[in-house]
């Protein structure tokens, strides 16, 4: 059975400071995630299935586990976001706020995460679909969250670009931007090159993906780009009720978009004019979602028919 998350950009992105060298804090995060979205907040978990989730089924030594859960208490800074009726301008809290092992069930861990951020990262944030299991095969930090940034821009229509036919994602990244993602103090480009290097082959050996990365000396930035498979629609005819359109767009770009959009009207009725022709890449992905949100069961609201949304 696939485990899978749709953890929060912000996350993805390197919130949480976390040491450049350990990957366990970031599957441990991963591991948390998913437990969060399935039982909320506050879940209590036993150390096996735990370790399951990190794929450290055969570690007899929890020690490991306790320093990563130290580490993802450390704190996280929020700006400018809604909490009930209070306005927010800043905030320092950790993601986790808490884990607790109580003698009487000293096999399980009770973990709470705190709900103000978790309220925050949903304002502030899209999400990035994972597989735990997929997760789990990374044993460098560098791979990890790698392949989790590729994860997160792989289905955003705004970054690809036509290379001889064919669809290319394509990302850029500033220095400081790879040092907040992996935790590192690197000064020079040549020194995350070299770790850069490490983390695509493995992202190689245990995916299959290839990405390519080099460093633009004149833009100063890293560009990373990847081949993308050109999506043939089974219909020409739109996908979701057209009633809906504006609205989906609405969220789209307030949760799954999160850079600054500088010409909104033109850029939404450029999303408008890709739903109606159904050339929008990973519609039905992000409909599912967006339904999920809005209370409907994605499931009833399928035609499997016609292949279309009827809600």
């Amino acid at each position: 059975m696939k485990r899978l998350i749709n953890k929060h950009n912000s996350l993805t992105d390197g919130a949480i400071p976390k040491p450049p060298k350990q990957v366990l804090p970031d599957r441990l995060l991963n591991a948390l995630y998913y437990k969060y979205e399935k039982e909320g907040p506050t879940f209590r978990i036993s150390i096996v299935e735990l370790k399951h989730l990190l794929g450290l089924e055969k570690e007899r030594d929890s020690e490991r586990i306790y320093k990563a859960i130290a580490i993802l208490q450390q704190p996280i800074q929020l700006r400018d976001f809604r909490y009930g009726k209070e306005k927010v301008a800043w905030m320092s809290a950790p993601f986790l706020a808490k884990a607790i092992r109580y003698k009487e069930q000293i096999n399980y861990i009770e973990f709470t995460i705190d709900p103000m951020v978790l309220e925050a990262l949903k304002q502030k944030a899209g999400y990035t679909p994972l597989d735990l299991e997929i997760c789990n095969r990374f044993q460098t930090k560098y791979g990890l969250k790698l392949y989790e940034m590729y994860r997160r821009y792989y289905s955003l229509p705004h970054k690809e670009e036509i290379v001889q036919n064919r669809i290319v994602g394509v990302v850029k990244k500033s220095l400081d931007e790879l040092n907040f993602l992996f935790g590192t103090h690197f000064a020079y480009p040549s020194q995350m090159l070299r770790a850069i290097k490490r983390g695509l082959q493995e992202i190689e050996e245990k995916t299959g993906v290839f990405i390519h990365c080099f460093f633009d000396k004149e833009a100063h930035l890293f560009l990373f780009s990847w081949e993308r498979e050109l999506i043939v629609y089974p219909t020409k005819e739109c996908i979701i009720p057209k009633k809906q359109i504006k609205p989906f767009i609405e969220w789209y770009t307030q949760n799954v978009i999160d850079e600054e959009i500088l010409h909104k009207k033109a850029y939404k009725e450029e999303l408008e004019a890709k739903i109606l022709a159904n050339t929008f890449f990973n519609l039905e992905k992000f409909y599912t979602i967006y339904l999920e949100e809005m209370g409907k069961d994605p499931a009833r609201c399928f035609d499997k028919k016609r292949g279309v949304f009827i809600c």
